[in-house]
């Protein structure tokens, strides 16, 4: 086993000497690689799609979201981000502080909150290392998001909330996405605004452990087991010579903004 991570670790070597793209002061990753029965278990939700482990999920593309069912929950697809047209640009984020304040806004959250199920997320430090987040205990996790646009009308679309990180999740990022607890997934999807207004709490980072991974995660045609796997030192060693050689030159993906800023 451990060959065979060295082989894809070489192939991402290539790919990120030629292809990456590494992201300064943004993210917009974030990996969801669970089962249907999982989800059963987790959510109460029976999937209908057919899904795949998706290791580096980046905006534009879509992911499984889950919304309100009378007392239970509904699954479907949807694009991450929202298009703005004002703004020309795609916003995957809304800040929690400011979310009932914004046009763009203020009606999805209003009516139309989801909960975007991830298995961890990456975040970029301010020396462009990435970091694999998730649960301590590896489960799959709610972010809590609001949504745009119809599966009908083949719009359909979603935005993750976001808000300050504390503890060691804040000695990567400031800001993090909304992890909603599994007390407050119904609160969120079917209470009142006011009542939805109560789950604006940050997550305490005690339940969550992060760790290196490779740079190949800033290139959205890497989608692979590898790219959540820890960074070994001697691997970090040989990515950060790679970049002060000027093989790898950061460029940022088109059509982005920062996902936890």
């Amino acid at each position: 086993m451990k060959q065979v991570i060295t082989l894809v670790r070489e192939k991402h070597t290539i790919t990120v000497r030629h292809e990456l793209a590494i992201i300064s002061g943004m993210c917009g990753r974030f990996s969801l690689t669970t089962t249907n029965d999982e989800l059963m278990q987790r959510f109460g939700v029976v999937v209908t799609q057919n899904l795949r482990p998706r290791w580096n999920i980046a905006p534009s593309q879509h992911s499984l979201v889950l919304s309100a069912e009378g007392l239970t929950m509904r699954d479907e697809m949807a694009q991450f981000g929202v298009y703005s047209a004002r703004l020309k640009k795609r916003i995957m984020n809304a800040r929690c502080e400011t979310i009932s304040d914004k046009q763009l806004f203020a009606d999805a959250f209003g009516s139309r909150r989801c909960l975007v199920p991830a298995s961890g997320w990456y975040e970029w430090d301010s020396a462009k290392q990435p970091h694999h987040i998730q649960l301590l205990d590896g489960r799959v996790m709610g972010f809590a998001g609001i949504m745009f646009g119809s599966q009908q009308a083949g719009d359909a679309s979603f935005v993750i909330l976001t808000t300050e990180s504390d503890g060691v999740l804040s000695s990567v990022h400031h800001r993090c996405p909304l992890v909603l607890p599994a007390t407050q997934w119904q609160i969120w999807l079917n209470g009142n605004e006011a009542q939805a207004k109560t789950c604006l709490v940050p997550p305490s980072s005690r339940f969550f452990n992060l760790y290196p991974v490779s740079r190949a995660v800033g290139s959205v045609k890497n989608d692979t087991a590898n790219l959540a796997a820890p960074l070994s030192e001697g691997e970090r060693a040989a990515e950060l010579a790679l970049l002060k050689t000027g093989d790898a030159k950061p460029k940022q993906p088109t059509e982005q903004t920062d996902l936890f800023g």
